[in-house]
């Protein structure tokens, strides 16, 4: 985050909404956020207040089957996020559960390092501030890095950050477009990250929740989506953050079966056999630019390949069914690509600079859109070396 820490204790608590212990549906569950709109008044979620630090926020709100996730972008000169008042007593509700996923990871991303101190989301809980003017407030992070291991924990390198402390539960190691549910015991969280304030007591209810991307240090993309988000004291979430355990995501990143490598190339909207190319093909369920692991062997021999050919670039060019306008489409397919590119750059090592990345939208169909299989075969991105 592009900030003092101090900024971060203070605007976490300068919040205008009171959250109580009173949940009709359930009284062992607090929400802080339950997504049930497309809406967003004034460019942001219903509730949230946002904070910008630098560049322009993009965000979005989307659906995954019957629930609504927010979607936060970086282009990699930006550091935003929203904020909310959530006033909570950990000692009653320990667990917050969320669910998130991330599609693209700020590369060289290390909360660890001041000049990389970069992911692609970050959850925060603050409470009772201590000290001059609040300028201590104790703030736990839960992050999605990308270099840092999981389970580190420690404190922020930025200046003023002796207060806001980490606890890494993803990172590049873990699938990228895929829904991760999170359950944290923030009591016993915050007992052995604050031993040195009041025993490791807190000193009241939370103040407030926080949630943010940015990537302005390393210059680099980073994309994330976040579900609802509560507090809990259900004994199964309990038993489930205390024994470490990750409930099961509600939809895990799958695409199609692995097909043989195609060697193919467009022409008039066709895709004709070409000999002496290398040409794969990646498909993806309707609407989902998730990346199932049964491909990453086809993901190997794109990286074999390139190591192979020192010289040799890939083309990466996105591609959809004609379900949809054509605007959505383009970006649809856009980011298909580029999450081949991330998994390729972060995952196996590849310089980006051998990737050439494009969207083409639903212009170039290798089958028939007016059949199910047809529009399966569409949904794809297609890595090649083919000439045009």
């Amino acid at each position: 985050m592009k900030r003092s820490a101090a900024v971060l204790f203070l605007s976490v608590i300068a919040l205008s909404i009171v959250w109580t212990y009173d949940c009709i549906a359930n009284p062992g569950i607090i929400p802080v956020t339950k997504f049930t709109t497309p809406a967003m008044p004034g460019g942001i979620p219903d509730g949230w207040k946002l904070e910008k630090k630098a560049g322009r926020p993009m965000m979005n709100m989307e659906k995954d089957g019957d629930a609504f996730y927010l979607r936060l972008i970086s282009r990699g000169d930006s550091s935003f996020g929203l904020r909310k008042e959530a006033r909570v007593d950990v000692k009653k509700f320990p667990v917050l559960c969320w669910r998130w996923r991330v599609t693209a990871l700020p590369r060289g991303g290390d909360v660890r390092k001041t000049s990389t101190d970069d992911q692609a989301l970050q959850v925060y809980v603050a409470f009772k501030e201590s000290g001059f003017m609040g300028l201590n407030t104790p703030v736990i992070g839960y992050i999605w890095d990308n270099e840092a291991p999981r389970g580190w924990s420690g404190r922020s390198p930025q200046t003023g950050g002796d207060k806001l402390r980490y606890i890494v539960l993803r990172n590049k190691t873990d699938n990228v477009g895929q829904w991760y549910t999170e359950r944290r015991n923030v009591y016993d969280d915050y007992k052995r990250l604050f031993a040195d304030i009041n025993g490791g007591e807190p000193q009241s209810a939370t103040t407030g929740l926080q949630i943010y991307i940015n990537s302005q240090r390393t210059k680099s993309p980073a994309e994330s989506m976040i579900g609802d988000i509560y507090f809990s004291n259900e004994p199964e979430d309990i038993a489930l953050a205390e024994s470490g355990s990750k409930a099961a995501s509600q939809k895990i990143a799958r695409i199609s079966a692995v097909k043989p490598p195609v060697i193919a190339k467009k022409r008039s909207g066709k895709v004709l056999a070409l000999p002496n190319c290398f040409n794969i093909s990646i498909e993806f369920d309707t609407d989902s630019i998730l990346i199932e692991d049964d491909y990453q062997g086809e993901m190997q021999k794109v990286a074999d390949y390139l190591t192979e050919y020192s010289d040799a670039k890939l083309n990466i060019v996105g591609h959809t069914d004609n379900v949809g306008n054509e605007e959505y489409n383009m970006a649809l397919s856009s980011r298909r690509a580029q999450i081949v590119v991330n998994y390729l750059v972060e995952q196996l090592g590849i310089d980006p600079q051998r990737l050439n990345v494009q969207g083409a939208g639903s212009r170039h169909p290798l089958a028939d859109n007016a059949t199910p299989e047809g529009r399966r075969q569409n949904r794809n991105v297609l890595i090649s070396d083919c000439p045009e």
